[in-house]
């Protein structure tokens, strides 16, 4: 049998630089003309040239703030639209001695009742069955995801214009160099107010430790007021800032510091008017101070709601729905237990 020989790579390109060294010139012109002719993306576009990240950019929310400080209560349902709570008010303190063998004077007691009455709201999309049929299925999710950030920003924007429109609201006067900026007196006007009507504090005192440059924390109001107040929140006199707590543990999310007996935290979504020059309204709030309220079961327990195509009314199963709804009522309970600190940041 012949036996064959096999060459190395090296050995290939040896006799192949050995051969092309005694061939013709017009050879190697003509090879040169094949090297020239390269096909690029130019001529033969490659069929799919995009490759989709499948973790989606950062979606930036605001931080929602409200509706975490309110009483939450439930209703059954089918007990109607309203919400009703009572406050009974205190007797006063009974400091005559009795008559002998005689009865006091019977007293009447006194009570308030404040209502609320729930409304829906909601959100509905709707998508083509086409477009679920050909794209990804990690779309529908994320658009479940943004449909329920949306509930959510809702609810409490509902809840922040009930306190904004509701409460009593004074303008700071005392600050420096001018009047309208934020400021211990104010503030400290506020607390007093809050402390003379017995309100309950939110977060419990904050004990002194041994770690350096920190400080215990009073127990404390909160206040929920906007980022553009940093600078002037961080200059009112007595300012602690988060990062000198003595523990870091009981720090609420969002929080930026202290002043005295209340507790600031901070987002986009506070209010702001359109005065010149411009005034943020800081709810400075106690225990109390306003109830939440929902209709429990269904729309309250599953908010997002997902049709599918069959049972969507189309008769050839064109477009699926999603979207949320949600019945809800904010209230303000006691308004003795709140207060709004409007401030500017500027002259």
């Amino acid at each position: 049998m012949k036996a064959y020989k096999f060459f190395s790579v090296d050995e290939r390109m040896e006799r192949h630089n050995d051969l092309a060294a005694i061939l013709p010139l017009g050879f190697g012109a003509t090879r040169a003309r094949f090297k020239n002719a390269v096909i690029t993306t130019t001529q033969i576009d490659h069929p799919v040239n995009i490759h989709y990240q499948r973790m989606v950019l950062t979606r930036v929310l605001p931080a929602f703030l409200y509706q975490q400080f309110g009483l939450d209560v439930t209703m059954p349902q089918h007990a109607g639209d309203t919400s009703k709570w009572r406050r009974w008010s205190n007797l006063v303190d009974q400091l005559t001695p009795l008559t002998e063998g005689e009865d006091p004077t019977p007293l009447l007691l006194s009570k308030t009742d404040i209502t609320a009455v729930l409304k829906e709201y909601g959100l509905l999309t709707k998508q083509s069955s086409w477009r679920d049929f050909t794209g990804l299925t990690d779309d529908n999710q994320q658009m479940a995801g943004v449909i329920l950030d949306n509930m959510t920003s809702t609810l409490d924007s509902l809840t922040r214009d009930t306190l904004d429109g509701g409460a009593s609201t004074t303008t700071a006067a005392n600050g420096t160099p001018t009047g309208t900026f934020l400021n211990k007196t104010d503030i400290d006007t506020v607390v007093t107010n809050l402390e003379g009507q017995n309100s309950m504090k939110f977060k419990p005192t904050i004990a002194a430790t041994v770690k350096i440059s920190t400080s215990p924390i009073r127990a404390a109001y909160v206040a929920i007021g906007h980022t553009d107040q940093r600078p002037r929140l961080e200059a009112v006199s007595g300012f602690k800032h988060v990062s000198s707590y003595s523990d870091q543990g009981p720090i609420m999310d969002h929080e930026f510091g202290s002043t005295g007996d209340v507790r600031w935290l901070l987002t986009t979504k506070a209010p702001k008017d359109t005065s010149s020059p411009v005034l943020y309204s800081n709810i400075i709030m106690a225990k109390e101070f306003f109830g939440n309220v929902k209709i429990k079961g269904e729309t309250a327990d599953g908010p997002l709601v997902f049709t599918p195509a069959d049972r969507t009314g189309s008769g050839l199963r064109r477009y699926s729905l999603l979207g949320w709804i949600r019945n809800s009522a904010t209230r303000i309970l006691n308004d003795n237990f709140g207060h709004n600190l409007k401030a500017s940041i500027s002259a």
